[in-house]
């Protein structure tokens, strides 16, 4: 279990920490020197069956940013009041970033006791009472202990160790991420990292990245709760002895995550909570400091709605970084009004996919709607329900284990096609507008021989995405056929218009041929001018009475598949020379035609070489 401190400065935190393991946490020369906090302090202890270790935070207000870096959300609270100051600002603002951070747990404890009369102490309890009442602390048991003379602290260590016993580390479907709030190298060691397991696990030799850059790392050796180990998970303390990256590659504010889950934005909604004692409503374009566990960064609120936020309320906003970080859905932020240089509030991230249109668009809103508090499987089918969802950036931004995706696509009642994940109801409501549409298009223009995937999408107001899985779909059931780029309804056949018909009647004994004609040897023979012929020629084979090789060639159907199968007699491997050998054509028609074969998919070309790769059918694609 691991014990954050929290308080006003000069409250005695660190005092508290000494006490309970005899570890001074003022490690820098100038935190001794002025008797002041200013940086993370850690210290650990086997308290009966239970190893604690004890995060000592700054309390003045100039190092908030440290404080915030010491806290996460399945830590233990302990908040220090001092029995002669009571309350304070800072004991105030650090209950609230213990609050928004997720905290459910604590104990606190009145400092100082032997500096009060007992009228007074009476006086600050009752005093916590009132702060504490609408926190998770409002039950907590209030310790007092005097560090001077040791009055209280053996109470104290009694209930952090049955706290410590009782404790059960989460271990959840999320992949491995690691808060880093140190770095240092050691002789014969290497580099070791430092930080609290944010989510899910790592064990020696597993394989990890930066987050920000995808570097790869391997776990050399771990440390846990300052004791050696085989294995982390979330809520502990950590220090990863890694390979892979220099003493420069690391510092605090980064994160180490599993490779899958790597990755920075510069865009998050949040579901905002402003603190109550803000002094003014939250406006539209608000600067502010943003705080993701030991990272920060600046940035600025941009409201979903015209109203300003007021304090005490909750509302989903955007949050614009100015540079890229690293978070995931359902991370805690903590903002800080830039200009008062005070708490603003914090808020759980609920989508960090950027808008692609405007802010406020109804699509979008709604979008927003059905992600707020929603569970991950909620938020899967409801975006599912909007359009196809590509797995591994569903999986990626929701810091999912790859089996914890797979399960919850199961458990969801979703369908998979490819990489991505769609739900039923939005594929059968596709492919039954995509057939309706076709039939429309195909009685209003008999002639056409089908509808383009973009034609399709665009009126049906849905994705190209969603349109080309409905599309396969229906092609492998058979009620739709695909040629050349061109979606039609089965067993439609399009009307030829009279001039065309006339034309492929003129044309199609001069095709007839194992290297027919060019098309300017075509328009010549017609008497026909190249450009109207070149047009009329497309026409033909987007009907499907002929196949465009190239630009300058169009072969007859069977004649190209004739073609095609001189291909299967050849050896794998064959070179151009062979196949011209073997068609009896020129070697400039052949390099047409193989490289035709090639966009195709029937062969590929491997340096001077090609072989079959696919179905000789492909060609009439």
């Amino acid at each position: 279990m691991i014990v954050t401190l929290a308080g006003h400065v000069d409250h005695g935190k660190t005092a508290v920490v000494r006490a309970l393991t005899g570890v001074d946490t003022d490690r820098l020369s100038e935190e001794r020197r002025r008797g002041l906090t200013i940086d993370l302090g850690f210290a650990y202890a086997d308290m009966g069956g239970a190893r604690i270790g004890f995060v000592d935070v700054p309390g003045h207000q100039r190092f908030i940013h440290n404080m915030v870096a010491g806290v996460a959300r399945n830590q233990y609270a302990l908040l220090v009041v001092a029995a002669d100051d009571g309350v304070m600002p800072q004991t105030v603002e650090h209950l609230q970033i213990l609050k928004l951070l997720g905290l459910r747990q604590g104990i606190v404890v009145l400092n100082k006791i032997d500096r009060s009369e007992p009228d007074h102490i009476a006086a600050v309890r009752d005093d916590i009472r009132t702060l504490t009442a609408d926190s998770f602390l409002r039950d907590a048991e209030i310790v007092e202990v005097s560090c001077t003379d040791g009055r209280g602290i053996d109470a104290l260590r009694s209930h952090l160790q049955q706290a410590g016993e009782a404790y059960a580390s989460a271990l959840d479907d999320r992949a491995f991420r690691l808060a880093v709030d140190r770095a240092f190298s050691l002789r014969g060691v290497g580099v070791v990292a430092t930080g609290t397991v944010v989510s899910g696990a790592t064990r020696v030799d597993d394989h990890l990245a930066l987050a920000a850059t995808g570097q790869p790392l391997r776990v050399r050796g771990l440390f846990v709760q300052d004791t050696p180990a085989e294995r982390a998970i979330e809520g502990d303390r950590v220090a990863l002895n890694v390979t892979g990256a220099s003493l420069d590659d690391i510092a605090r504010g980064d994160w180490i995550v599993a490779e899958s889950t790597a990755g920075t934005t510069r865009h998050a909604t949040l579901e905002l909570e402003v603190v109550d004692d803000f002094p003014r409503s939250v406006r539209h374009w608000a600067p502010v400091h943003v705080y993701v566990a030991t990272s920060h960064t600046q940035g600025r609120i941009s409201l979903l709605d015209a109203s300003p936020i007021k304090p005490g309320a909750t509302a989903a906003a955007d949050l614009v970084l100015q540079e890229h970080a690293h978070m995931k859905v359902g991370d805690r932020l903590i903002l800080r009004d830039q200009d008062l240089d005070r708490t603003l509030g914090g808020g759980t991230v609920i989508d960090i996919e950027a808008p692609h249109g405007r802010r406020r668009a109804p699509e979008r809103l709604e979008r927003i709607d059905a992600l707020r508090r929603a569970s991950t499987g909620d938020a899967l089918a409801a975006l599912a329900r909007r359009d196809a969802v590509l797995a591994n950036t569903f999986r990626r931004d929701w810091n999912l284990t790859a089996n914890a995706m797979n399960e919850l696509v199961q458990r969801s009642g979703l369908m998979t096609r490819g990489d991505h994940v769609i739900h039923p109801e939005l594929a059968r409501s596709t492919q039954g507008a995509v057939a309706d549409a076709l039939a429309n298009h195909h009685q209003t223009e008999p002639e056409s021989d089908g509808m383009s995937l973009e034609a399709l999408a665009t009126p049906l107001r849905v994705s190209t995405t969603i349109t080309q899985i409905a599309l396969e779909n229906l092609t492998e059931s058979g009620e739709v056929r695909a040629r050349s780029g061109s979606y039609a309804l089965a067993e439609h056949s399009a009307e030829i218009p009279q001039a065309l018909a006339a034309l492929f009647n003129r044309i199609e004994r001069l095709l007839d041929s194992p290297q027919p004609p060019s098309l300017g040897d075509l328009a010549k023979r017609l008497r026909t001018p190249l450009p109207a012929l070149e047009r009329d020629m497309r026409a033909l084979a987007a009907l499907g009475l002929c196949q465009r090789v190239s630009p300058n060639r169009y072969f007859l159907n069977a004649r190209l598949r004739a073609t095609a199968d001189i291909a299967l007699g050849l050896p794998e491997g064959f070179t151009v020379r062979q196949f011209r050998d073997a068609s009896g054509m020129g070697r400039n028609v052949v390099i047409e035609v193989l490289e035709h074969f090639d966009r195709k998919g029937f062969t590929r070309r491997v340096g001077d070489a090609r072989r079959v790769v696919g179905d000789p059918g492909r060609v009439l694609d």
